[in-house]
């Protein structure tokens, strides 16, 4: 590798590092190909490295991405993909990066094919209710509103970064109609809606889809008013585990309450939790690039995902 090489490599590196810290990566789905690549971009100068140095640096930027992003359940496979292949190659760098070299490829050929399926939930004329911003959200509604007549787009904020901003700007092009609410018009949100789609960062074994704070009370507002409501990820999302281990990130305060003056003199604690957990039985079905799956199927689904 040239100079030249390893300049460009490095500056990606410390690029992509910053994005993943500074939650600026657009959704689960990338921040799990952004951290394999991280991975990749570690190892690949350690290829003629003995493998207890492989093995040292690989464990540290493991332990960061989780430590960084401990609720995206993409990073956590991604981590374990990568500890698993160099256990089972004596350390080996090329293997390892070979390895989330192919993880980034299905990711991404999955979250394409996640779209096939959305005649199947959404209908001409249906209004859609989304909440927040992944990739895989944004490759559906490309196609919403490519090839089904007559809809319209409602999107709630989603604070503190109002993620469904950059939702929307993804298909603003389109023309179809497009109608934001507050975070706390929730409710009135789900009464003029006809279908609710989100994104999701991890989903357990029983079916709980863990999203941006704001899901579940969205989805229970859908629930009293009778919208079905799914959740829309590619399978990596999955956790084969136990859910105990998966942390809900906590975001600085400050994204909430800069400026506010009883808030930074420490008289007003802020809670800035950025995830939360909603219960299987408010999921309607998921809608993976397998098609659509039940809640209690999606541990089965994923397991039959990994087999060749």
């Amino acid at each position: 590798m040239t100079g030249v090489h390893e300049g460009q490599t490095m500056t990606e590196l410390e690029e992509l590092t910053r994005a993943v810290a500074d939650n600026t990566v657009a959704g689960g789905s990338l921040f799990g190909r952004t951290v394999a690549r991280i991975i990749e971009l570690t190892v690949e100068p350690l290829r003629d490295a003995g493998p207890q140095v492989v093995r040292a640096e690989l464990a540290a930027v493991c332990a960061w991405a989780n430590r960084t992003k401990p609720t995206m359940a993409t990073v956590r496979n991604a981590v374990i993909l990568a500890l698993a292949t160099a256990d089972a190659t004596d350390g080996s760098a090329r293997a390892v990066a070979s390895a989330m070299r192919g993880f980034v490829a299905r990711s991404e050929k999955a979250v394409e094919a996640l779209a096939d399926g959305i005649t199947d939930v959404v209908k001409p004329g249906a209004r859609v209710l989304c909440h927040s911003n992944s990739g895989s959200l944004r490759s559906v509604l490309r196609r919403v509103v490519g090839v089904i007549p007559d809809v319209s787009i409602n999107v709630t904020e989603s604070r503190p970064y109002r993620e469904s901003r950059r939702l929307v700007e993804g298909i603003a092009e389109s023309g179809v109609p497009v109608t934001l609410f507050s975070d706390a018009a929730m409710a009135v949100a789900a009464s003029r809606s006809d279908v609710a789609l989100v994104g999701a960062d991890a989903v357990f074994a029983d079916g709980t889809l863990v999203n941006k704070t704001g899901t579940m009370p969205l989805a229970l507002a859908c629930r009293y008013h009778g919208v079905p409501f799914y959740g829309v990820t590619e399978l990596a999302k999955v956790v084969d585990g136990d859910p105990a281990e998966v942390r809900m990130e906590l975001r600085p305060g400050s994204e909430l309450s800069a400026g506010w003056e009883l808030a930074d003199s420490g008289r007003v604690d802020v809670s800035n939790q950025f995830f939360e957990p909603t219960p299987a039985e408010l999921i309607t079905s998921y809608l993976t690039e397998a098609g659509l799956v039940a809640p209690a199927g999606m541990l089965a689904a994923y397991r039959s995902s990994l087999t060749p």
